[in-house]
Order: structure tokens, then sequence, then C-alpha cells
């Protein structure tokens, strides 16, 4: 059985009207029957009361006289009364004198000697005193059914149940008639509301009907459909020039949803995998991946759907003549005011050829690379011949060459030093980004150490003062952490004003690298060639004054960044520099060589 919740909202009326109608004529139906009711009883006492006392004077003589044949006819004349069950006279002894009693009488009520009326169970009960000349001669006990009374209610009774009936059929009548002002606008609204839902119309209009409040719902509904309308077109423009711009692009462009599952892709899928658009939707582009990909570009796409964060992923796709090429996949996010996503976009680029050139680009800078190696290898034993013999001939014939002779002699001699020292950091520059990245951290303090170790003569010829924090340990190979900080604090030690330099080397942690620092006080560096000191035989200063061979921060640059981290430097001139670099707080996955 429906509850009234689900009825439909004409018989919701209905029942509504009939149930207040039934309700009131109830109410007032049983307010008059109780009024009547206690009028009535009032009444009974009242009638009852004088008859008993009629009753008590006509047999004053008969009880005088002892005739109670007498008493007898004047109780028999309560005949006339139906409701009477019994008259009964009593002596004052309480001997019964006379007596008048209906069929179905039971025998008259015991004697009362206190004069009143009460109501019992059977019926009303009167007690009379017989009074002759002051003195009480007799007591009349008189016992009256309540038949009338409950005619009356009977009658009543049916009268409100006609009136009822009779009222509820015409607020039936009423209520079909009135229901219709009310449900038919509702219902109107509920046409219009299953109309746009089911066809998604929002020009169908609902039709108003009345002025009243519902009429108002209708007006706002109808506003509300107008303003759904016009996003909804403004919405079908954006998706139509969307997908125009998709299909024109030469990139393979794809949507997903919010759980990652594409449902969109533009024809240059279909024109690159020559199957139709519906196989490739859902994750049938997975197909496509190449078997040593899938695995990684479900599971970053995946953790991407997961988190939110963009996609950033290089595979290769099979092409419908069989062959895999290289692309990059990127998607992006979009979500909603309130920050929940709502799609994805993103792109797959054909990067085949540029992936190519990039190998091709390796190849020969690890063959250049190779070649330096090779070649600053095998030029240190004969510079280092030339630097000797002319030592030992500027040494051994000092005074058989003259003056100017001395002087070309010590040019010789300085520049087989300075190209000696050209080799060795050539060599250290390109072994920078040949070592393995190491699984184990290295002490930074003791490193540290061991680099001012090793400029320990240059801090005392400076008098510098060289201070650290507490450093970290890191995943970098001691040799190559000792390489950049000792690169670093050498600059800071050359690199001086007239004052005494002051060094401190200091880390942070920021998010997931730690970030080391190099400050000085010395001369400082115009901002504007903060990037050029990083480059290979970059110098700012002329060797009069400042020796080296302009390797030193290309070396610290490219160590750095074999590790994953980066290098920079801020600076103004006259007020010292401090050189930050960065390292990853775990341990890279990868071993290949620097690219």
């Amino acid at each position: 059985m429906r509850s009234f919740r689900d009825l439909p909202l004409k018989q919701k009326l209905v029942v509504t009207m009939m149930a207040t109608t039934a309700a009131a004529l109830l109410l007032a139906a049983f307010g008059i029957v109780l009024t009547d009711s206690v009028l009535f009883r009032g009444y009974l006492r009242r009638d009852l009361s004088a008859l008993a006392r009629i009753i008590a004077d006509n047999t004053t003589a008969p009880l005088e006289f002892d005739d109670p044949t007498s008493a007898g006819d004047t109780l028999a004349t309560l005949r006339a009364r139906a409701h009477v069950v019994d008259a009964c006279v009593y002596r004052p002894d309480g001997a019964l004198f006379a007596a008048y009693s209906r069929r179905d009488s039971t025998g008259c009520p015991p004697m009362s000697r206190q004069s009143g009326i009460r109501f019992t169970g059977e019926g009303l009960l009167v007690s009379q005193a017989i009074v002759l000349g002051g003195r009480q001669i007799g007591v009349l006990m008189l016992k009256y059914d309540l038949g009338e009374l409950w005619e009356r209610v009977r009658l009543y009774g049916s009268t409100v149940f006609a009136v009822l009936l009779a009222s509820s059929l015409l607020a039936f009548l009423l209520s079909a008639r009135l229901r219709e002002i009310i449900a038919a606008p509702v219902a109107h609204l509920v046409r219009a509301t299953t109309s746009v839902s089911e066809t998604g119309d929002y020009s169908t209009r609902a039709e108003k009907l009345s002025g009243d409040e519902l009429g108002l719902l209708v007006d706002r509904f109808n506003e509300m459909l107008a303003g759904i309308q016009s996003r909804d077109e403004a919405l079908k423009k954006e998706r139509e020039r969307f997908r125009f711009m998709a299909e024109s692009m030469p990139q393979k462009i794809f949507t997903a949803r919010p759980d990652g599952y594409t449902d969109y892709l533009n024809r240059q899928w279909m024109e690159f995998t020559g199957l139709p658009i519906d196989q490739l939707l859902g994750s049938g582009w997975a197909q496509f991946v190449h078997p040593d990909d899938i695995e990684e570009n479900v599971a970053v796409w995946r953790h991407s759907v997961e988190t939110g964060e963009p996609l950033h992923f290089e595979h290769r796709f099979r092409r419908a003549d069989g062959k895999y090429r290289w692309h990059l996949t990127r998607a992006h996010a979009m979500r909603d005011a309130g920050g929940t996503i709502i799609m994805w976009i993103g792109s797959s680029t054909d990067i085949h050829e540029q992936k190519e050139k990039e190998e091709a680009l390796r190849r020969a800078n690890d063959d250049l690379q190779q070649f330096a190696y090779s070649a600053s290898h095998d030029l240190r034993e004969p510079i280092r011949n030339v630097t000797v013999y002319s030592e030992m001939v500027a040494s051994r014939y000092h005074d058989a060459i003259d003056a100017e002779g001395r002087m070309f002699l010590g040019f010789l001699v300085e520049g087989g030093r300075r190209l000696a020292m050209l080799v060795n950091d050539l060599l250290a520059y390109t072994s920078a980004g040949t070592a393995e990245l190491p699984e184990v951290q290295a002490d930074s303090d003791a490193v540290l150490k061991h680099s001012l170790a090793s400029l320990a003569e240059a801090i005392r010829e400076s008098g510098a003062e060289v201070t650290s924090d507490a450093l970290p340990p890191v995943y970098m190979g001691e040799a190559h952490l000792q390489q950049v900080l000792q690169n670093l604090i050498a600059n800071a030690l050359k690199y001086r004003d007239r004052n005494p330099p002051r060094v401190h080397i200091s880390a942070v942690r920021h998010s997931a690298d730690w970030c080391f620092s190099v400050t000085d006080n010395g001369i400082g560096i115009d901002p504007q060639y903060k990037d050029k000191i990083f480059g290979v035989f970059k110098r700012l200063h002329t060797d009069r004054n400042y020796g080296g061979t302009g390797i030193g921060l290309a070396i610290c640059k490219r160590v750095v960044e074999r590790y994953g981290g980066r290098i920079w430097v801020e600076s103004q001139p006259g007020k010292g520099a401090t050189f930050f670099f960065t390292v990853p707080r775990r341990a890279q996955a990868r071993t290949a060589k620097a690219e």
C-alpha cells in the first residue's frame, strides 16, 4: 500500500480536504453530543427532583392513615414515565410501605435516609424524605434508567452521521473542483521538467496558469531553463570549436573522464593506428604502446589520475604499418571552481625524428668526449716533457743565454705549465659525466675537510677564514662532491679584494633536494654574467689579475647536473657572492652517461 507521501498531488489534496472536513465535523458533533448529554443530565436531575417531591406529598396521607393501597395507587401513576424503573415508599424504620416496579425491575433500591440524587451504574437514584408537620414519616426512593439519555445520543449520532456523510460528499465535489486550481499548474510544471529530463531540450517552457506563488515558481523555472539553454548553446559552440581545433591539429588529441577512461580521440589517432575510434576509446589505445613501455606507461597514467598531477611521458606507439614511433604524451586535469577534476585533456606528439637526432647527437657527443679525453690524456706526457726540459734548460744554461733568451724561455716554461693545467682541467671536465651514480651516501662533512686540506696552502697565504655548518650526507660521489666544493672555495679565495677572504659553507633542505651554499666576501659578480660564468673557458677577468683556465665552474655545473641538481649564483659587484647547488635527497634510479 502506498504511503500518503507517495500519493499523487491530486489525491493528496482530496485526502487532505476530506480529512480536514471530517475531522472538523466529528469534533463539532462530539462537542454537540457531549454538551447535550451534560445539559440533559442536569434537566433529568431537576425533573426527577420535582417529581419525587410531588409523589412524596401525595403519599403523606396514606402513610399517616396506614393506607398502603392508596399509596400504591399514587405510585402506579408513574407508569406514564416509561423510564421509571422503581418507586418505593419506606417507613422511617426502613420497612417497605408501598411500591411500584417495572416488569424488568430487579427490586426496590435500599432506603437512603439522606435526600438527594445520584448517578449509579444502573441509572439515576432519587431519595426524597416524606415530611408531615415538620416530622419525617417516610422515605420515597425512585430509580430512573438512562435509556432516555442514550436515545438522545443515538438520535444526535444519527443526525451527525447523516450530516457528516452529506458534508463529505459536498467536500469531495468541491475538492475535485478546487484541486485542479492547485494541481494543474504543478502538473504542467512536472510535464515540463520531465520533457527536459528525457529530451535534453532546454527550449521547453512551462505554462503559467496563475499569478500566485505557483505562477512565480513557473516564472523562475522558465528563467532557469533560459539560462541553462543559453549556457548549453555556448557550451555546444565551445565543444564544436574544441573539436574543430582538435581535428585540425597535427598532434593526437584526447580527453578522458576523471577516472581516466578515454572518451574522445581526434582523427589523427585513426589515421595513425588504422583502427576506428570506437576501438581506441577507454583503454583501447594501450594495445599500440610498445611492450617495453606499457607497464610504466599505465603506472604513470594511473598515478596522475589518482593524484591529479600532470602527465608527462615519452613512449613508443605502433603505427598502422607495424613500426613504432616515439611520442611525447602530456595531459592536464581540468577542474571546476571547487577544485574537483571534471576531465583530462592531453596530446601525443610525434617526436621520433627528434629522438633520432638526439640519439645521433648523443653518439657524436660521446665520440667527441672520448676524443677529448684521449687527446687530453695523450697530450699530458708531451706537455710534461716540454715543461720539464724547458725548466732544465733555464736552470743549466741560464748564464749562456742573454736576457731576451731567458725571457723567451720563461714564456715557454709558463706556457707549458698553463697548458698542463688546461689539459688536467679538460680531463676533469670530460670525466665528470662518466662516473656511475652512487647508491650509498657520502659524508659531506668529511668531504669538506678533505677539500680544505687540499686548499690549505692557499688558505694560509690569503689569510682566509673558512667556516661551515653541519652538512647532510648526500647521494653523490665523494670525488665529485669534493671537486665541486673545492672549485667553489678556491674561487672564493682567488677572487678577493684587499680584505682577507671570509667563506661559509652551509646546506638546507628544499622539498626533495638538499641546497648547498658557498658564501664569500670577495669582489662579486655582475648579475648580467651569472649564467655566462658556468660556460667552458668563460672568464670575466684577465690572467694578469686572476689566474685559471675558465673550466672550474663548468666542471661544477657538469657534475651537479649529472646528479639531477642545478647550480646558480647570486651576487652584486663588490658585495661578495653566494654559489648555490642542489643535490636530490634520494638516490637517482639510472646510471646513464651525461647527455
